[in-house]
């Protein structure tokens, strides 16, 4: 199943991030909502995630699943 791309846009001044556009007016105006998304996020805090050898050095080697869940 594909999934639709929200439309998304930088807003810069004196109120600043990303956004998703919500609604396109007839008039030409849009309603905006905060981008919320995960690579938002990351791209606010300049993070990435991290790779097996630095979760491992952190937290250990990855254990078999228990079984649980």
């Amino acid at each position: 199943m594909a999934v639709e791309r929200a439309n998304h846009v930088t807003v810069e001044g004196d109120v600043s991030g990303e956004y998703i556009i919500v609604e396109k007016r007839e008039d030409g105006s849009l309603v905006l909502q905060p981008d919320t998304s995960m690579e938002a996020i990351r791209r606010r805090h300049n993070a990435t995630p991290a790779t097996l050898e630095e979760f491992e050095a952190e937290y250990g080697p990855l254990q078999p699943p228990d079984g649980e869940g």
